[in-house]
């Protein structure tokens, strides 16, 4: 399947054959074609729908990968509010690529249920959305976004894909003040570097927290 794919024998658009009929074709169990047909789309080569035959989407692999932290908590983040403490252009220090280049910064405080839970420091290229503002940040109804999601929804941006570092680290002054902990005391910082599908950077998302970060892999693509 992955080679009539490839070789565009089954059409980018087109609806490929049913799982009954390829069970016959293959001479194997439905379950086995069903394990194929989740690999082709964990790879984005299919789509599928409920109810309808999976439908070619690319012939070229771009793998699926999943990431967890602590921080998901969906009773946490139905509590969760933010608040923007900067925002300014500057030249970026986070990375050798947005060297030289005029960058929006800003920095928002995450709380869950009140209480501090992370921060999110994010660097976007001015070129990239020149007319953002701090008031993206402070709506009501993006809260909740991390800064892709506001940038994806707001700004259509088109994110290709996204690789993430993680490490462990010691708070600076600002940062163990918001955490209402002692200087230097220990917290995971994880960057994630968004590109667009011409491999350009678009910008950079930092968070710091005190909770373990469990990153499992480290490209996702979120087109």
């Amino acid at each position: 399947m992955l080679r009539l794919i490839k070789s565009g024998s089954w059409k980018i658009g087109e609806q490929i054959p049913s799982e009954n009929f390829l069970k016959n074709h293959y001479d194997v169990s439905r379950l086995t074609i069903r394990k194929s047909l989740e690999k082709l789309e964990n790879e984005n080569l299919i789509s599928k729908r409920k109810g309808s035959r999976a439908k070619v989407i690319s012939r070229r692999i771009i793998p699926k990968v999943y990431f967890s932290t602590t921080l998901d908590d969906p009773i946490l983040k139905k509590k969760r509010k933010s608040i923007v403490t900067n925002f300014k252009i500057k030249r970026s220090i986070t990375s050798k690529k947005f060297m030289e280049k005029n960058v929006f910064e800003v920095t928002r405080f995450f709380f869950d249920n009140d209480r501090p839970s992370f921060i999110a420091m994010g660097q976007v290229l001015v070129k990239s959305v020149p007319n953002l503002t701090e008031k993206d940040f402070a709506l009501q109804k993006f809260n909740n976004a991390s800064l892709s999601e506001i940038l994806v929804g707001k700004f259509n941006f088109k994110i290709h894909n996204q690789k993430i570092t993680s490490s462990p680290i010691i708070l600076k002054k600002e940062e163990a003040s918001f955490f209402k902990v002692a200087q230097k005391t220990p917290g995971t910082k994880w960057i994630s570097f968004f590109y667009d599908n011409t491999g350009h950077l678009l910008f950079i998302d930092t968070e710091i927290s005190l909770k373990n970060i469990n990153i499992e892999l480290y490209n996702k693509n979120i087109l």
